[in-house]
Order: structure tokens, then sequence, then C-alpha cells
């Protein structure tokens, strides 16, 4: 066929799709859904059942037609009970979408012609609170244009927008796409998340999940489901009806029975994570097996006495009352370390007693724990605390004075073992001053107020912070309303000598609400007893830039390096150092007195084993305190770390915090440590997001971040700065200074790179500090839910970042000038939740692009043309971000970096005189600029 015939055949098909279009033809495909999905309809253009002969038609039509006429012509001989009406579902034919799509005849109930979208969509579940028991949830389609949620899905991977009367294709999301609109839901109670996110995760794929700051992961290991022993009733004979099966964590006993899951939703409150788990159910015929086997050997006895046999009904055994008996005192306590006991209330006539337990305390005042006495009540039987205690870890049960037995709940012992600890060589209890607000939730409302009043105030005073009229100390900044907050919460911790953590986001001003702080304790101070501060390296010169900027009147000597006179400590009411300076330093420390010990990124002490940490410990302060935007960033033994520092008694060792805490959450997904672990930190570490306060934020937020050469880079950078310094000299002298621009360009543009990454030009010899600073500024970014940009100017830094990147597993995209599928990562980064990075450089990143996916941009080797920043800034800054900016500039101390950001204060021109987008010339830097630049 010639090209002109195929031009022509397309010509005459276009005509033809433009006319059924318009329902000139005579056969239509009509879209409609009933229960069991989408299906389709041929009618004519009145919109009545058409019959025709497929063979009147070509090409997709024939193909289409002839589908429908065969299943047609099956259904007159087999009659499908599941399907009568023989309808052609898509979901059945799936080929059939893109061909109905091409037909130009595929209609709505509108008579509107559907037509094929652009792109693929995501499926997303949004959850959002609605009051602090209930939630809402939103189905929603995502595309790199737009959120769709009137939508119903075709099969697992197209879905109609009824709104635009499109078709979009989906990644599959499953073989229960019909039952999406089941997760809809206007009220979800909250106590009902993790049996609603375990269906979710089981019967839906490729789906993602929007819940506050939550973070979904998979894990491959299995959750192993609990087998139960369920006392369903006692009868008018005294028969015990005994249901097995088989119990998830914090869920229903009949959650498995009544749904088909294969996935379970792990909840960590602490961690703000959701792990999918596959499940591995138990083989309940095997249990019942194994319980009937354990019933026959008392069946046996009671044949000699004439008694009656046991009766089952599956999974249910209806036990006479002897054999019950027998079963309940002598099997039931070795069978409880192995299954769970639900509804043991139910066996009350087999003096099991039945009273709920009642806590009565009697203790007296102390610091930091209160001693005294412990019972528990089941209702006229008492026993001592640590008498019940015993007994349940030996015998899992508890035996009363009158010789029944008590079955106590398994999270309420350990709650108690958790509470209070026994005084060594005594039979007293003790309890944690940190722990009264739990002990309190146990006893009566009375007892607590007489006992705990003084603890009480304490605690109720937190609520009140809010409401405080104060006056602030002078300092030269005014305080955004969450920074009041912030500062007069570090006030009532020092008024009351407790430790905490200041744990808001980065970018929002934990430094200056610390030395409001400190300005106003310095301002009172009879004391004179210095403040040490251990750091990072890299905060050192922003902490000194921070004092001299927002109180000048504390004096201050940074311990670092050589500066280490052991004089001046004295003299000053601050002393800057490293973490390194502490632990090198400890034996000089540890004799010390300081009024406050505050550790800032304290993440960095984490590692109880540590020589780092042990230091820190030996810090001899009156008040201690801790900034870190993440105060955990894998478990929770960090927050055990972190707490041991600030709060010694809080939580007593680690063996201790291990038993009751760590392991119960973390391998077993405990809800009652858990809520119990949040109350008691909570009034402790004040985090503010920076979603939380939008509001209070300027629209953008620009700082700048200081970075120390290492001495290897410092010793290369003097030698190239002087050697280009007196090179330079000579070329003006016999050139001019235009005629000598491009070896001005070329000294500044390796000077540059130096200052960044070093190891570009002594084959990868030297380290760049700079990266270091940047990846854990990264790190901390991502672990507080953001997404980034990065700009670097150079090719070498764009791999580096990204090698570390990969060393880390975070995931990331970049983009440079040889990169052809820009859009596809574009998408990828503002869609997908899991790409937390774009690295970028200028050439490719500062015009055109939109990424408003992401909140926080880092400038890494600044190129000093001001505009071109700011272009590259507003990358994530436009029209579509409904967030806040904040962007980070990258400087390399004693560098050029650091001299030409000065000059550029002082040069607005600058952008003119040095480089356009770094690629042009230099143009008009004066000799005394050249001289500024690369002088000392």
């Amino acid at each position: 066929m010639s090209i002109f015939e195929q031009l022509r055949r397309n010509k005459s098909f276009t005509e033809y799709k433009e006319i059924s279009s318009k329902k000139d033809n005579g056969l239509f495909f009509l879209l409609k859904f009933d229960t069991q999905g989408a299906f389709i309809e041929t009618v004519d253009k009145m919109g009545k059942n058409a019959t025709f002969d497929y063979r009147q038609y070509s090409g997709v039509l024939r193909s289409i037609a002839k589908t429908i006429h065969m299943i047609r012509d099956r259904s007159h001989f087999t009659i499908d009970w599941e399907n009568p009406e023989s309808r052609l579902y898509l979901h059945e034919h799936p080929y059939l979408i893109p061909q109905l799509l091409e037909s130009g005849i595929f209609i709505n109930p509108d008579d509107e012609v559907i037509k094929a979208g652009a792109g693929t969509a995501q499926l997303r579940l949004t959850l959002n609170k609605i009051s602090e028991k209930s939630l809402s949830s939103q189905l929603a389609l995502t595309t790199p244009d737009a959120e769709y949620t009137g939508f119903q899905f075709i099969n697992e991977e197209h879905v109609w927008l009824a709104g635009s009367n499109v078709v979009l294709e989906t990644q599959p999301v499953g073989a229960l796409f019909h039952s999406l609109e089941n997760f809809n839901l206007k009220n979800l109670p909250l106590a009902d998340l993790q049996k609603f996110l375990s269906l979710f995760f089981s019967y839906l794929d490729n789906v993602t999940l929007s819940y506050e700051n939550y973070i979904v992961q998979r894990d491959t290991e299995p959750i192993k489901s609990r087998p139960a022993l369920i006392f369903e009733k006692v009868d008018a004979d005294n028969s015990l009806y005994l249901r097995i099966g088989q119990l998830m964590p914090n869920t229903d006993v009949d959650f498995l029975d009544e749904y088909d899951l294969f996935r379970f939703a792990v909840i960590n409150e602490m961690e703000e994570t959701i792990t999918v788990r596959p499940i591995e159910q138990v083989h309940v015929e095997q249990h019942v097996s194994f319980i009937e086997k354990t019933l026959s050997k008392h069946a046996e006895k009671g044949k000699k006495k004439g008694s009656g046999g046991i009766i089952q009904e599956e999974n249910l055994l209806i036990i006479p009352e002897n054999i019950a008996s027998e079963f309940i005192y002598r099997d039931i306590p070795s069978l409880i370390g192995d299954y769970a006991l639900v509804g043991s209330e139910k066996l009350k006539s087999y003096k099991i007693n039945v009273n709920p337990p009642k806590l009565n305390v009697q203790v007296g005042h102390g610091i930091d724990f209160l001693e005294g006495k412990a019972t528990l009540e089941f209702g006229d039987q008492k026993i001592s605390l640590f008498d019940a205690i015993n007994q349940f870890n030996k015998n899992r049960y508890i035996i009363l004075a009158d010789g029944s037995q008590a079955l106590v709940n398994e999270q309420y012992m350990q709650k108690l073992q958790r509470l209070f600890k026994k005084k060594k060589d005594k039979d007293k209890i003790e309890i944690s001053f940190f722990d009264l607000p739990l002990v309190e939730e146990l006893i009566e409302e009375r007892a607590a107020k007489e006992q705990f009043s003084k603890a009480r105030n304490i605690f109720e005073g937190f609520n009140l912070i809010a409401d405080k009229k104060i006056k602030l100390p002078e300092i030269n900044a005014k305080l955004r309303p969450y920074q009041e907050q912030g500062y007069k919460w570090l006030l009532y911790l020092h008024q009351n000598k407790l430790g905490g953590c200041l744990a808001d986001d980065m970018g929002l001003g934990k430094t200056l609400q610390t030395i409001t702080l400190l300005a106003e304790v310095y301002a009172k101070d009879k004391t004179g007893l210095p403040s040490i501060i251990a750091m990072p390296k890299s905060l050192l010169f922003n902490w000194e830039n921070e004092l001299k900027k927002f109180a000048p009147q504390l004096t201050f000597y940074t311990w670092y390096g050589t500066n280490r006179d052991k004089e001046e400590v004295q003299k000053v009411n601050i002393i800057l150092t490293t973490y390194a300076m502490v632990r090198n330093d400890i034996e000089f420390w540890k004799d010390e007195k300081f009024l406050y010990a505050i550790l800032d990124e304290s993440q960095a002490v984490k590692n109880l084993n540590s020589q780092l940490h042990k230091a820190v410990l030996l810090l001899n302060a009156s008040y201690r305190l801790a900034l870190s935007g993440t105060p955990v960033e894998n478990n929770l033994s960090e927050l055990y770390a972190l707490f041991r520092f600030l709060n010694p008694a809080m939580f007593g060792s680690a063996e201790g915090f291990n038993q009751y805490y760590l392991t119960p959450i973390q391998k077993y997904d405990d809800k009652d440590a858990t809520i119990e672990l949040k109350k008691k930190i909570y009034p402790f570490i004040l985090r503010r997001l920076k979603k939380d306060v939008l509001k209070e934020l300027p629209d953008k937020i620009e700082q700048t971040l200081f970075v120390e050469m290492s001495p290897e880079q410092a010793r290369y950078y003097e030698q190239r700065r002087l050697y280009y310094k007196d090179a330079i000299e000579q070329q003006v002298a016999m050139k001019g200074i235009q005629q000598s621009q491009f070896f001005v360009f070329q000294a500044m543009n390796e000077l540059r790179q130096i200052a960044s990454i070093p190891g570009a030009q002594t084959d990868g010899k030297i380290d760049s500090p700079k990266t270091e600073l940047l990846i854990e500024q990264l790190e901390d970014a991502i672990a507080n839910k953001h997404k980034v940009l990065v700009f670097a100017n150079y090719l070498a830094a764009v791999e580096d970042i990204g090698e570390e990147l990969n060393k880390r597993g975070i995931d990331f995209v970049t983009m440079t000038g040889s990169t052809r599928n820009r859009q596809q990562l574009v998408d990828r980064f503002q869609n997908d939740p899991d790409c937390k990075v774009f690295v970028l450089t200028l050439k490719t990143g500062g015009t055109g692009l939109n990424l408003t996916a992401a909140d926080m941009v880092f400038i890494f080797d600044p190129w000093w043309n001001k505009s071109a920043e700011n272009q590259a800034i507003d990358r994530a800054h436009r029209i579509g971000q409904n967030k806040k900016v904040m962007s980070y500039k990258l400087i390399t101390l004693g560098t050029i970096e650091e001299k030409i950001l000065k000059l550029q204060e002082v040069k607005s021109a600058l952008l003119d005189s040095i480089i356009s987008s770094d690629s042009a010339s230099v143009k008009s830097l004066s000799e005394d600029d050249i001289e500024f630049i690369l002088g000392k």
C-alpha cells in the first residue's frame, strides 16, 4: 500500500471518528456500572439496545463487536449464574479497554465520548484526624498535574474520571478494585485504625498512604497470630462452652475469622511508622486437637464416676462441669503462656475470682522517688502488690486467702511491674516522680490528690504554660508566637529543675529559644557558674554568630582545637565546645560545675555504650537541656539514652527500660506500653513541625550554614590561594585587568572547588566537610518528612552527593545537562513519597521546572549571582506550593566563598561584576576586589 493510500485511509478513519462522536453512527458502546463492576452495552443513537453484525465493521470496531458477538453467542447455550444477563464486564476482558478508547464511540450515560487521559495515576489514601477519637479517610487519584476524588475503577489498572470523562491508567490496585468505595469513611474510630489499615493493605496493592507524619514501610518477617481460649459461656448445668480461636495484636478475637487477611499493619506511635507485615496464622485445628487431648485425660477419670462426655462442634468444645473444673485448675495455669484467655470473667461459678483488681497505695514524699506500701484488692480479698506480682510471674494467676484464683489481665500486671519497684532489703515499693501521673490513673482520684499533691501541681502546670503572662528578657529579636511558647516551656522546666528536649523541626529557631532562656537565667543568676553547650563541630560558628547577634550581653568562650584555656572558661557565661572535645577532655570537665549542660543535635549521644554518652553523663550541671530535630532516629533505645542524660530517675536501668518498654513496643506492638511511654515523656519533649506553625512563618526563610575546612583541606587551599594571588598580580601587572579575566576566572573556579569538593582537585585524597554537613542536614530533614532540593554548581559535587545518599539508602534523583528524561524525573520526585531528594545543577534546575513537592532547598556551592540563586529557590517556592520554603546556603569558612559572601553584602552589583550563572567570564572585578577575595 502506497503512502498516499495509507494517508487517505487514515483520513477517512478520522472522519469516521468525528461522525461517530456526534452519534451519527448506528452503534455505540455505553459504559455502565453495577455491583460487580464496569460493563458495556451496545446501543443505537437513540440509546436503545442495538443488535448488529460484526462483519459489517473493520479494524478496531470489528474486534470489539466480534468479542461481544462471541459472548452473546455463548450465553445462548450456557447460563452463567453469577452473570445471568451475560454482561460484558471489562475487568474480565481488559484488552477491550484500549480498543474502546480508540474506537471513538465509547460513551458515558450522558452520551459524551470517553477519551484516554495522559500519564499514569497513583491511588492514595489520606487519613485526617477530625477529633481525638476519630479520623476521616479519603481515596484520591494523583497525577503530576491534578488530584481527583470522583472516580470509578473499570478494572485493576484503569479508572474512569466522571468529572473530566477520561480513562486513566494506574498501577494495578488488586482484584478488589470494586471495593474501593468502602475505604472512604467520614468517621473512622481511632481505636479501629489498625484493623482498618490491615484490611486496606490486604485488599489493595500499589496504594500510598498519607497519615500525619507516619512513614509506611514493608517487612517480610511474618507476624504470628496467637492461639486463644475463648470462654463463651457457662450454662445452667455449669457446662463450659470453650472455643479455640486466634488473635492478632490489639484486635478482637473474631477479626481473622471475619476477614480474609494476609497482611497486618503494625502502628508504632512512638516512632511514627506503619509497618506492613505478612500474617502467619496458627492452625486452629491442631490446637483444637491438643486441647481435646488435654481434656480427655480428665474425661477418662470422669467416666468412672458416670459423668457425661465432651461435645465437639468444629472448634467449639462443650465441657461438663467436673472435667471443666479439672481443666481450669490444673491446665489453664500452664497454658496461659501459650494461649490468650478471652472471657475469663464468665468463670465465677468455678471459684475464679472475677472482681477487677483495685490498687491501694500509701507513700511518703521524696525528691525523685516516693516510698511506701501497695496492695491489690479483689472484692473483699487483699494481697500485697509484690506477692501478687510474684505469683503471677510464676503461675500466671493469683491464689487469694479464700482459696479462689484471680485470673488477672497480663497487660495490667505488666504495667504494675513497670511502675512499681521493690526497695532493696525492704518490703516497700518505690515510685518514680515521673511515673506519678500514670499511677494516678490506677488509684482513686481522692487518694491521688492527698498523696501526690506536690507532683500533681507540677504536672498540671504544663497545661497552664500557654496562658501564662511573662516578660521576655533583653534580646535582639522578636520571637514568633511559637518561639515565645517554647521559651515559656523552657523556663517552666528551669523553675522546676527538670530536664527537657526542645525537638522543633529544623529551621524553627531552637538556638534562639535557648539563647532567650540563657539571657533570662544569667540576668538573675547568683551562682556565677558557666554553662556548657556541646555540639557537632559544624555548628560552632553558627552558635558564636547567634550569641553575638541576639544576646551580646552573654559572654562566651569557644573551647576547641588549640583554643583551650582552663582559666578562660571560669570568666564567661557560656562555653561552646564540640562533642569530640567533651569526650577527649572529660577528665577536666567532670570536676567542673556548670549551671546548664546543653546538648545540641543531641542524637549524637544516642549510643549507650559509646565513650561520648558516658562522658556527657559525667557533666556536673544543675540543669540539663537537649536540642534535636530528630530525638529518635532509629529505635527507642535512643530515647532512653536521651532521658538518661536529661532526667536519670525517669527510667532506671537500661535493662529495665528494654524489659518494660523497648521489647514490648518494638517486638510485640504493645499498645499499653506505647501509650504509657508517650504519657511519661510527653511533658518533657516539645516538638513543633514546620507544618504546625505555617501561619507564623514568612513565605521564605533563608539561612547560612558555615562549615570549617579539614586541616588537609586548609593546607591545600592555602597553597593554591598563595599561588594564584602571586600569579594574578603578575598577570595584571603585565597585561592589565581586562586581559587577565580568564586567568582570574580559572583561579576563582579552582578555589571554589577546593572549598566545596576538594576531592575533585586532589584525585579524591581530601574529603569534603561540606558534603558531610549537607548529608547530616538532609538526614535530619528526611527524618522530619521533608522533601529537599539540592543545587550544586559542579558535576563532581552532584556525583559526590549522590554517592553519599546511596550509602545511606536515601532515595533520590539527579538532573544534569546530559539528562534526557527530565519530566519523568520531575514526576517521580513530585509524586513518589519515597523519593526525598532532588540533586540538580544550576543549568538544568535553575529555570523551567515546577518542584513544589519540596519545601527545603540547599545551595551547596553558591554561584554568587543572587538572582540565579533566588531563581533556584523558586523552583520550590512558586504557584502550586502550599508549604513555606526554607533555604540553606552552605559556606566554607576561611575561603573564597566567605569572602564573596561578605563582598556581596556591600556590593549588590556583584552579579554583574563576577559570573553570570557561573558560565560567563569575569566582567568587571576591580583589583581591590581581587585583593579582598584572594587576600588573607
